[in-house]
């Protein structure tokens, strides 16, 4: 029985020597996460950093960062911490990053948007009606999607968005007023229009400044416009940078050949 006593006390002192115990260093420091104990992120995937003080931890110290998401990876710790999500082609999602140093722990809530919070919300969709114009045998809307629209005089307004849109769509036929056709209209880089195709020489992006006066406008690498009953999305890559533009409303169309 002696023995048997003996061994469960053994057993009960190497389980304990086991147990972490925090260092007098670590008990005296004080974790602070000064980047903010919320992110929200971008849809798009990127390398994102959030900063901490150790106050009172010994020279070279670092604490712990874990995150069980999937989407969330490469957490790497120094003077900083780093971490990496992935493309979010989905809804919006959370994940917590734990951060611990000893016995103090921190969580910092990361939010990822969803690609359409993540868009610019345009204020306006409208356009000239050209029928054929220009394009015989198709019709030809010459289209804007703008954060804030134009003035009365139809010029650009100040601190203002515009992106330009050649469309093509199959021959409007009849005499009521004509509407954009539903679908999806893809960049056109042949110098010849074709339906269903956003041609490339007239689309383009420009900003004004705080004048009115627009920037160099840039022409679209590539892009695609989804229009859909009461929403139209565009989504374009310029100069290396993707845009992502959402307008849910009513359509404005003047018809030129009134």
């Amino acid at each position: 029985m002696n023995r048997l006593l003996l061994s469960f006390a053994a057993i009960a002192m190497l389980f304990a020597a086991c147990e972490p115990v925090n260092t007098p260093a670590e008990e005296n420091a004080t974790l602070t996460i000064t980047s903010g104990e919320t992110m929200q992120l971008s849809h798009e995937a990127a390398i994102h950093t959030i900063t901490y003080t150790l106050e009172g931890a010994k020279e070279g110290a670092v604490p712990t960062a874990t995150c069980s998401a999937e989407w969330v990876t490469d957490i790497a710790v120094g003077e900083v911490i780093t971490f990496s999500v992935e493309a979010n082609d989905g809804d919006a999602r959370v994940a917590p990053i734990i951060v611990k140093y000893g016995n103090q722990q921190k969580t910092v809530l990361v939010r990822q948007l969803s690609p359409d919070e993540a868009a610019l919300k345009a204020s306006y969709f409208g356009g000239i009606y050209y029928g054929s114009i220009y394009s015989p045998g198709k019709s030809n809307y010459f289209m804007h999607l703008s954060d804030n629209g134009f003035n009365e005089q139809g010029k650009d307004k100040p601190n203002s968005k515009y992106y330009a849109l050649d469309l093509y769509a199959p021959l409007h036929e009849g005499d009521d007023k004509p509407t954009l056709p539903l679908g999806t209209y893809t960049l056109n880089t042949d110098d010849e229009p074709q339906i269903m195709t956003i041609g490339m020489e007239y689309s383009g992006y420009r900003e004004t400044d705080a004048d009115g006066a627009s920037y160099e406008p840039s022409l679209y690498d590539n892009a695609t416009l989804v229009v859909e009953e009461g929403k139209v999305t565009l989504t374009c890559t310029i100069q290396g940078t993707e845009h992502r533009v959402v307008f849910t409303g009513t359509t404005e169309i003047i018809n030129a050949l009134e």
